[in-house]
């Protein structure tokens, strides 16, 4: 099963944008994407993750979510702490996915 849909790095602002994919998430279309963005987020910080919603950055607040997105930066942590921090990451969704 694949939950990262897409990545992009941006090495100017050194953060890595994550898009998850919420048609795969068991409560999906039940629960909006807005909602399983929180819920990914906050298994997110729980595992130790430091990260933004990708919903705090829409330029449109009034329009509905396309996807679920994280932005993690990686300006300061050691290559070490990013690989703990992916780790964590992966389990997160995965807890979240129920998988």
């Amino acid at each position: 099963m694949l939950f990262l849909r897409y990545f992009h790095i941006t090495d100017q602002l050194r953060q890595v944008w994550l898009r998850i994919e919420h048609s795969k998430h068991p409560d999906y279309p039940s629960r909006s994407i807005e909602d399983i963005e929180e819920q990914v987020f906050k298994c997110a910080v729980n595992n130790g993750v430091l990260c933004a919603r990708g919903s705090w950055f829409k330029t449109e607040p009034t329009m509905p979510a396309k996807g679920i997105f994280l932005r993690i930066t990686f300006a300061s942590p050691t290559e070490e702490a990013m690989s703990k921090a992916m780790e964590r990451l992966g389990r997160a969704v995965r807890d979240c996915y129920r998988i």
